[in-house]
């Protein structure tokens, strides 16, 4: 107390003393650092520009990555940083954008990729007399995929909150598996009646005996390990989207929608074509 008096007047929240702390998460996008180490991409950065910014963690499509000295830096990698605003922003100038996070859906992004796919669905490709086509849903699919990515290299565009997401996905499928029950109850229903049990039987078989020997034949022949990837491809092969909504809901990411896009093309393309000659045959 005595010193106090002797150097000066106390004063009260004097400017410039206050220091707050900010986390920003900056999309990398800058090509001087995709492809190094993070002890490269650390040395690049200036010790006048890191100092006073942490590094809190790296995420890569929706997963967190192990920040040691073998990681490399890839195009669209969310780098979490911790410092002063004006620290922060001196780093971001250098790695990429800085991701504001918004409560609002670009629905111009979005709505571009729906007319998008819906256009690839309208496609239609004629091998003789016999129509090949992806339909709305293969359509929607592939414009998905592809929206996706870009949005993956570019995450200030295209945001959707998680809630929104999710509202979509659960209602989308519940909405795709009430209006198939609605369509075809009513004709099923009176199938059975006319023809008996038979019938439903004859469909259960057809329905699970290809499922379970591709799954067989996958899992002992092809040496297929990972069960995300496995089970996206047999949601696939069956064009079953409601299966693949649950298989995307237990892996917790989008790993299962690359071999579900590839199977599901495939199996379209042989359902259109195939259909007609199995009827002809019968």
């Amino acid at each position: 107390m005595a010193a106090g008096q002797v150097l000066g007047k106390e004063v009260r929240n004097p400017d410039g003393m206050d220091v707050v702390m900010v986390r920003r998460d900056v999309c990398l996008t800058s090509k001087t650092f995709i492809g190094k180490t993070l002890p490269e991409c650390v040395h690049l950065l200036a010790p006048s520009a890191r100092h006073g910014v942490y590094l809190l963690g790296i995420n890569r499509d929706g997963k967190p990555m192990v920040a040691n000295d073998e990681l490399h830096a890839m195009s669209g990698d969310i780098v979490s940083l911790y410092g002063t605003s004006q620290d922060v922003q001196r780093v971001a100038a250098q790695l990429g954008p800085v991701l504001t996070a918004s409560a609002k859906t670009d629905l111009v992004f979005h709505g571009f990729g729906l007319v998008l796919g819906l256009l690839i669905g309208l496609v239609v490709v004629r091998m003789g007399s016999v129509p090949l086509t992806l339909g709305s849903g293969g359509g929607a699919l592939l414009s998905g995929l592809l929206f996706g990515w870009y949005q993956s290299r570019h995450s200030s565009q295209g945001n959707m909150p998680m809630a929104s997401s999710s509202l979509l996905v659960d209602l989308g499928l519940s909405g795709f598996v009430a209006v198939t029950g609605l369509q075809t109850g009513q004709q099923a229903v009176a199938t059975i009646v006319e023809q008996g049990v038979t019938v439903f039987l004859l469909g259960v078989v057809v329905t699970l005996v290809p499922l379970v020997l591709t799954m067989l034949f996958g899992r002992y022949v092809l040496r297929y390990d990972n069960t995300a990837i496995f089970a996206g491809a047999l949601a696939g092969s069956r064009s079953a989207n409601p299966a693949f909504g649950e298989v995307l809901n237990k892996a917790g990411n989008s790993v299962p929608t690359t071999p579900f896009a590839i199977t599901y093309a495939v199996a379209n393309v042989l359902l259109t074509l195939l259909g007609p000659l199995v009827v002809a045959f019968s």
